[in-house]
Order: C-alpha cells, then sequence, then structure tokens
C-alpha cells in the first residue's frame, strides 16, 4: 500500500500549509493546528496508526468539516489497507459541505480510484459483493443536491417573477428579448428545482453509507443469530433504507438487500427515518 500511495502521501505535508486558514476560533486553533501538525509528522514518518489519532482528535474540535483533514485521514487509512474507512473519508473529502480546493478534490479522487481497485481485487479473492460504479444519474443527483443548486432555483424564480411585469410593458425585440429571459429562468426553476428536490428527497429517504469493516456479513434480518444472506465487500456504497435499533437494513446498487449492524456503516448523509423496533418474526423484504 505504501508504494501505492506515495503520492498521496506526500500531499499530506503539503496541505499542512493550507490549514490554517481553515481552523476555527484562535482560541481553539492552536489545539487543533498542533494534533493537524502531529499528524503530518507521523504520517511522513510512516506511522501512520498515530496519525491517524491525530488527525481524529484535530477532527473532533473543529465544529464543521474539513476537506483537508478528510482527505489526509482517508489515505493515511488506505496506507493501512483498511479499505473501508479509507472510502469513508476520500469520499467525505469530495462532499460540497467539504468544500475541498482543486488540488484537494484531485487528490481525493486519485487515491479514491487506487483503493476501489484494491476493492475489486479483494471482493473477488473473497467472493463478497461490491457495489457498481455510480451511474451518471447518481453523479447527477449528488451533484444537484448541494445549497448552491436550491438558491440557483429559487433565484431564477424570483427573477423571473420580476421580470415578468416589466416585459409586459415593452415592445419590439425588447419585449420578445424579456419573454426569452423569463422562458429561461422558469425552465431554470422547473428543471433544477425538481432535480434538487429529487436529490434531496433522497438522501432523505435512502441516504447513502460507506461498509466499514475489511468484509461484513449481511443478514436476512436483524440480529447476529439470523441467516447471513451475502458478504459485502469493505469501501462498498449502500443506501440505508430501514432502521430498527441496533440495526440497519441497506441496499446496494443493483437492488440486493440486507441487514448490516449500524457500527459497520459510515454515513455520508443524514439519518433515514427510524421505524418500530423488530420483532422476532420480522422479514427481511419489503419497504
Amino acid at each position: 500500500m505504501r508504494a501505492a500511495f506515495g503520492p498521496g502521501a506526500r500531499a499530506l505535508a503539503l496541505l499542512a500549509v493550507a490549514w490554517v486558514s481553515l481552523a476555527p476560533a484562535r482560541a481553539r486553533a492552536d489545539v487543533v493546528d498542533d494534533a493537524f501538525l502531529a499528524g503530518n509528522q507521523a504520517a511522513a514518518a510512516g506511522e501512520w496508526a498515530t496519525a491517524i489519532e491525530r488527525y481524529r482528535e484535530a477532527e473532533g474540535l473543529l465544529p464543521g468539516r474539513s476537506a483537508v483533514l478528510s482527505f489526509n485521514l482517508g489515505t493515511a487509512y488506505a496506507q493501512l489497507g483498511e479499505l473501508g474507512p479509507a472510502t469513508y473519508h476520500l469520499r467525505r473529502a469530495l462532499q460540497a459541505e467539504a468544500e475541498a480546493s482543486g488540488d484537494v478534490a484531485e487528490a481525493a479522487r486519485r487515491n479514491l480510484g487506487i483503493v476501489r481497485q484494491r476493492m475489486e481485487v479483494a471482493a473477488t479473492t473473497a467472493g463478497a459483493q461490491i457495489d457498481r460504479s455510480e451511474s451518471w444519474w447518481e453523479l447527477l443527483l449528488a451533484a444537484v443536491a448541494a445549497p448552491l443548486f436550491g438558491w440557483l432555483a429559487l433565484g431564477s424564480g424570483w427573477l423571473g417573477l420580476v421580470i415578468t411585469p416589466l416585459a409586459a410593458r415593452l415592445r419590439g425585440g425588447a419585449a420578445a428579448g424579456a419573454r426569452s429571459l423569463v422562458g429561461v429562468l422558469a425552465l431554470v426553476f422547473v428543471v433544477v428545482g425538481a432535480l434538487h428536490g429529487v436529490a434531496l428527497r433522497t438522501q432523505a429517504s435512502a441516504p447513502t453509507a460507506i461498509v466499514l469493516p475489511a468484509a461484513a456479513a449481511v443478514r436476512e434480518a436483524p440480529g447476529a443469530h439470523r441467516k447471513e444472506s451475502f458478504t459485502v465487500q469493505g469501501g462498498s456504497r449502500v443506501r440505508i433504507v430501514e432502521e430498527v435499533p441496533g440495526w440497519s437494513r441497506v441496499r446496494l446498487p443493483g437492488g440486493l438487500e440486507g441487514w448490516l449492524p449500524e457500527g459497520d456503516l459510515g454515513r455520508l448523509q443524514g439519518a433515514p427515518r427510524r421505524r418500530g423496533a423488530p420483532s422476532a418474526s420480522r422479514p427481511s423484504g419489503g419497504a
């Protein structure tokens, strides 16, 4: 792993320069900076477990999200061969709320590609199920779920309402141009607004999570005593479609479903609606 992640590991030290500007108020910033820089020093020495401890310490002190810190955590886990946590943190680095710079986003995608290759080898060797690559529709929904698109749709709608009465007073070419502009704004409002709504609804009803263990046994129903349906490869992307205390019913892209302990999942989005506790005879199928 170390040789494969050489470029990502070198980026750890380079990205430390950008860290101070991301730190919160000065009273806490010194502690955060100390933990972050200690993580960088451990990473430079190849002490990846120590680096992870320090990065997690820094993460716990931050009030928000840092793409740099998520990238460093993901890369450190990848160096240890822990593909589930590596995927989880590298994906967090690419989320809109992390506000990754171009360099960080490029490095995170590169390391995710390396992790993915190792996941596929591990899944083939162990005979485990693995998620497929994201479809264009899934990538589109992930993009338009960002708040920017919600504001874009809202702004287009309001601007269209303002221009419409003005267009009615114009004549000739000016009126035609104004009507065309209103039509474009209306189209943006409807299309972007609808896609943004679908994306948010999908995230709320079936949030995305990453399988954290190297391999996880998926059960037919909630409970460690239940029959194992299949094994899922660590790092795989799943949707949480139902929850009961301690367990989550997950769906892989393609429709394969089963139950995992909630501790085996790293959520990339908010929690789904919680339902009642499982009964002894509760079936595993159905929505």
